[in-house]
């Protein structure tokens, strides 16, 4: 065997830039995680509401274009039947929508309740994808940096021309994925399906600006949630500590909520408002909806969601590279 084929070789295969070393570690994140049985078992059965509320659009769509109830007393009727059907509680939103709709005449119909119900049942859709959030963070993420930190990977990782802000990015985006898997797809998937129940194409140049407003609300839960998520993770070597201190967090907040919600305080509202992660969330999807409602602490609740998410990446930042300074 000639000598030349024992030593140094060209690379004969395709280059791809540096900058998409992270895709790498997503990719590898995103398969092991995927071999999880209960995540495959929460991603089937998170599509689940999107095909409820289609229906539910189906019904109002018949109802706007006189399918079902063709005089005013006849869709006020349906409506509240509709409503009869919506917990009094959890879609006060969705209920708004029917309300404008049984008030509305003529055109209004058509450019004013129809995207107020729209925004509101996507809204809705958002506030029942929080469990499966909880449960898919709660089993994707803690291993994802406590595990590396355990078995020392970060000597093979950093041995190679890979910074802490690709080694991040690609643990951020395993998480993500998922998450627009479960969160942000069945949205857009509902749009699609409304669009399609709708008498005609035209209902698009009064809601076109519902996807986007989806895409940004769910970005907004994504991205805080996430770096919490990895942040906890990279407290700790032990993988069931990240998990245990991600579910405290939203008990605790829901034990909060169900003591301080008896309060009026202005002060004490404020705090259940930023503390529960579930209403911080709802009430800026609300707002980034742009759902007539009243969100009374947005300014606050924005520089929260920020600080969480600046706070997180920084400690982030600092455990990863805990070990290259040792």
């Amino acid at each position: 065997m000639p000598i030349h084929n024992l030593g140094y070789r060209e690379w004969e295969g395709q280059r791809e830039s540096g900058n998409s070393r992270w895709s790498v570690i997503a990719g590898v994140g995103i398969r092991r995680a995927w071999q999880s049985k209960w995540l495959r078992r929460i991603a089937f059965v998170v599509w689940a509401p999107p095909l409820a509320y289609g229906i539910l659009i189906f019904l109002f769509e018949q109802v706007l274009t006189g399918e079902i109830a063709t005089r005013q007393g006849e869709r006020s009727t349906f409506l509240d039947v509709l409503t009869f059907f919506l917990p009094s509680e959890s879609m006060n939103a969705v209920r708004a929508g029917l309300y404008a709709a049984n008030t509305a005449v003529g055109d209004e119909l058509l450019t004013v309740a129809r995207p107020i119900f729209w925004k509101s049942v996507l809204l809705q859709l958002q506030r029942s994808q929080t469990i499966g959030l909880i449960l898919v963070v709660g089993l994707v993420a803690p291993p994802l940096i406590s595990q590396d930190v355990r078995s020392r990977a970060f000597l093979l990782y950093f041995s190679r021309p890979l910074t802490r802000l690709q080694y991040i990015a690609g643990k951020f985006a395993t998480v993500a994925a998922f998450l627009l898997l479960i969160c942000t797809l069945p949205q857009l998937m509902l749009y699609v399906f409304a669009v399609l129940l709708s008498p005609d194409i035209s209902v698009v140049a009064y809601t076109w600006d519902l996807p986007l407003r989806a895409i940004v609300a769910s970005c907004v839960t994504i991205i805080p949630t996430t770096m919490l998520a990895l942040m906890l993770s990279s407290l700790t070597t032990e993988t069931r500590f990240a998990t245990f201190g991600w579910f405290l967090i939203w008990i605790f907040g829901l034990a909060a909520f169900a003591v301080i919600s008896n309060f009026d305080a202005g002060t004490s509202q404020i705090v259940l408002r930023i503390g529960f992660l579930f209403l911080l969330f709802s009430d800026l999807s609300t707002w980034i909806l742009d759902i007539p409602a009243r969100v009374p602490f947005r300014d606050t609740q924005i520089a929260f969601a920020i600080a969480l998410t600046v706070i997180c990446t920084a400690i982030i930042f600092r455990k990863v590279s805990a070990p290259l300074r040792a």
